[in-house]
């Protein structure tokens, strides 16, 4: 027989295999599944690599390249680089005033806005729109091409302020866009980097890597035979692994492609919104790189049946002659229990002996790793202690005559792979829940106080900071008189040197004093926290350098001589209400000129920061709950796999005892102990994890009530497991016949 018909009839008898073994169509949609999200798993690393390219690449193009940089080229706009906030994030917007109307457009748009125009990317048009506020920069007159966006959902514009609102001060001469040099604005300045995303995709690949190896070893005694009764007949490798191919490769194949299938939709129909993250696709950049999606597909055909070639045994005559009880799952997991307890702690202690300060991009890759390197060990830690715990439950089972600990005493002792399989899911899914949780509360301790202030005051008090080396006295005197009713204004003054030990100076009329509980005395009183107006008191918090005390001073807000410094000002409520921001906001950009002005809350700026951080804290649950589900899947499936298993193995029983009992007994030991010493292990694991990441102090902590959840639900699980396995023991029982050879 040719090599090549040869290979033709292995593979005919692995599909005919597949067909007539029993539990074949589970392990079919198995496989199906784990190549699924394996493929889905790397196309999501391919549509990481091509979205940061495609970001990278139109930012760069659309950057400004000011006359600083090139002082022999001629300007053809005058730019300012500014910032607006817009659903609770912030977003660029350039500011440009064309020196002639035929100068060089931005990439993406057709014309040059006229003053009091604006060009808008819809997803600034929308974020708008949401908030009530279409017209927040001027009429808008067009919109952003998606080649002149870093992202389809970018929120970006351009406008051309009014003469009243045109900053000459302030303006930047603008030579031309894109090229080596140029700025950068946009998504670019806020989204996290490639490396950091890529890193997280761990949350989906390990899964897949858990459901993959479940998938492969399911329904294995069987095949187990069959491999070495190819390597007796003197079959070698080839024709091992041609048999096992065969029984494995249509399920693969569809399962790959439906898992690469999403990414060359978006790649062929158009751009597509990620659900919960509000992130867009973009469809143009995974055409781009449509060949790379494709190969992932491929790569996950290939590394799922190279799995199934490698984790078949091919036999081992001297075991096979041997009846010492001994664990014969090899070496690769005793080394890996082995190494889970060193892994565990280096996790936990090699990342912070770095710096966070120099090293912080470092020390998360590492911890990373080391989280990945225990998810990877865990299982084989949980099996090796149950085959140690077997041989001594199997030896004491022997004097008790317990039939139930005897056999499944012996199994774990003898199987320490199928024990690993078992618990994987339910060993792994604990810590990958801890690490949701952690990582979604990485806000900071500044962020949370100023999160705090907000819910405790609201916008009942504003800072107004204006830039007078951009105004006149004139404009500051009018804007401060075109407040809303009921605000009342005090200015805020810091000591001149602020290493010092003076406090912030509040001063203002009588009536604004009164208004926030201030004495109005002759001459500079002083005063502390104790019993002021909390609005005070969170102003002062934020903006003092001398904690709880101030100074208050009856006097003009706006004093008759200026300097060219920024000159601050508290804006509050008469009544204690909320203050209008949003039009107060829109008096600023309307009668001031462009960046000589802002209003915001206390501690604002680091507000924005953590409403930044919870939207990147988003990618991770998003990232994670797919796979907290792909593990619930691996669990259900290997349990699957282990009741088919484990009725077959017990059901001769039913010649040595008539007792029901010992059937509940031996899935007792053989199912329901490993999932328990799982849920233990993974549970000590998830603390040990969490110890690097948690800082008490800012409210970064492991939930208890999340950990107690999670540990009941697969407690649950687990004797379901051990419930459904018996049932299917008796039932198995109830069927079984003796047979002779």
């Amino acid at each position: 027989m040719s090599g090549s018909t040869l290979r033709r009839q292995l593979w005919r008898m692995g599909r005919a295999s597949a067909r007539r073994a029993g539990g074949g169509q589970v392990r079919a949609v198995a496989l199906l599944l784990a190549a699924a999200t394996l493929a889905l798993g790397l196309s999501a690393i391919v549509a990481v690599q091509a979205s940061y390219d495609g970001i990278h690449s139109r930012s760069s193009h659309r950057g400004l390249q000011y006359q600083e940089a090139h002082p022999g080229r001629k300007p053809v706009t005058l730019a300012i680089n500014g910032f607006d906030v817009a659903g609770d994030l912030q977003h660029s917007i350039v500011y440009l005033r064309p020196l002639s109307w035929d100068a060089p457009l931005p990439p993406g748009i057709d014309r040059w806005p006229a003053p009091g125009e604006a060009v808008l990317s819809p997803g600034l048009v929308r974020a708008l729109k949401a908030e009530g506020a279409p017209d927040r920069f001027g009429r808008v007159v067009g919109s952003i091409r998606d080649e002149g966006l870093a992202g389809p959902g970018e929120r970006y514009g351009y406008v051309n302020p009014r003469d009243e609102q045109l900053n000459a001060k302030g303006s930047l001469p603008v030579v031309g866009f894109g090229g080596p040099g140029a700025s950068v604005s946009g998504d670019p300045l806020f989204i996290k980097d490639q490396g950091r995303l890529l890193t997280a995709l761990y949350l989906i690949l390990l899964p897949a890597g858990v459901l993959a190896v479940v998938a492969v070893r399911m329904g294995s005694a069987g095949r187990d035979r069959r491999t070495a009764l190819v390597s007796a007949l003197g079959g070698g490798w080839s024709a091992r692994a041609w048999l096992n191919i065969g029984e494995s490769a249509v399920p693969v194949v569809v399962g790959a492609a439906l898992g690469t299938l999403p990414g060359l939709l978006v790649g062929a129909t158009g751009d597509v919104r990620l659900p919960w993250i509000d992130y867009w696709l973009s469809s143009a950049d995974l055409r781009r790189w449509w060949w790379e999606l494709t190969l992932a597909g491929v790569a996950a055909v290939a590394a799922l049946l190279l799995l199934v070639c490698l984790m078949h045994r091919t036999g081992n005559r001297g075991a096979a002659r041997s009846t010492r009880l001994a664990a014969r799952g090899g070496r690769a997991i005793r080394w890996a229990a082995m190494a889970c307890p060193l892994l565990l702690f280096a996790t936990v202690w090699g990342p912070a002996q770095l710096d966070p300060a120099q090293f912080a991009d470092l020390r998360m890759k590492l911890y990373n790793t080391g989280v990945i390197a225990v998810l990877a060990t865990l299982p084989c830690a949980v099996a090796v202690a149950a085959a140690t715990v077997g041989r001594k439950l199997a030896g004491l089972a022997r004097r008790t005559g317990s039939a139930g600990a005897l056999v499944a005493g012996r199994h774990a002792a003898a199987h320490p792979g199928v024990t690993a399989r078992l618990v994987a899911g339910v060993g792994i899914a604990m810590v990958v829940v801890s690490q949701v949780q952690l990582t979604s509360l990485q806000f900071g301790e500044t962020a949370r106080a100023a999160r705090a202030t907000a819910s405790r005051i609201g916008s009942s008090v504003l800072i107004l900071e204006l830039r007078m080396d951009r105004l006149t006295p004139q404009q500051a005197s009018t804007v401060l008189g075109h407040l809303p009713p009921g605000t009342v204004t005090l200015s805020l003054r810091q000591p001149e040197d602020p290493r010092s030990d003076d406090p912030v100076l509040l001063q203002g009329s009588c009536q604004a004093l009164r208004a926030v509980r201030l004495s109005c005395a002759a001459g500079t009183t002083r005063g502390t926290s104790a019993g002021a107006d909390k609005r005070i008191v969170e102003v002062v918090r934020w903006t003092s350098p001398v904690a709880g005390t101030f100074d208050v001073r009856q006097g003009a807000v706006l004093p008759r001589a200026t300097t060219g410094g920024p000159q601050t000002f508290l804006l509050v409520s008469d009544d204690g209400g909320e203050l209008p921001e949003a039009r107060i906001k829109q008096l600023l950009r309307d009668d001031l000129p462009v960046a000589s002005a802002s209003v915001d809350p206390p501690g604002a700026s680091w507000l924005v920061g953590s409403n930044l951080s919870a939207a990147h804290g988003r990618w991770i649950v998003f990232l994670g709950v797919p796979g907290v589900l792909i593990l619930a899947l691996a669990v259900a499936l290997a349990n699957l796999a282990e009741f088919l298993r484990f009725s077959r193995m017990v059901a001769p029983l039913s010649v040595l005892t008539g007792k029901r009992q010992v059937y509940y007994s031996t899935a007792a030991w053989a199912l329901l102990a490993p999932l328990l010493a799982a849920i233990a292990a993974s549970l000590v694991a998830a603390v040990w994890l969490a110890v690097p990441q948690e800082n008490p102090a800012v409210g970064i902590e492991l939930s208890g009530a999340m950990l107690t959840g999670t540990a009941g639900t697969l407690g649950v699980l687990s004797v379901l497991t051990w419930w459904w396995g018996s049932r299917a023991a008796i039932g198995q029982a109830a069927r079984w016949r003796p047979y002779g050879d």
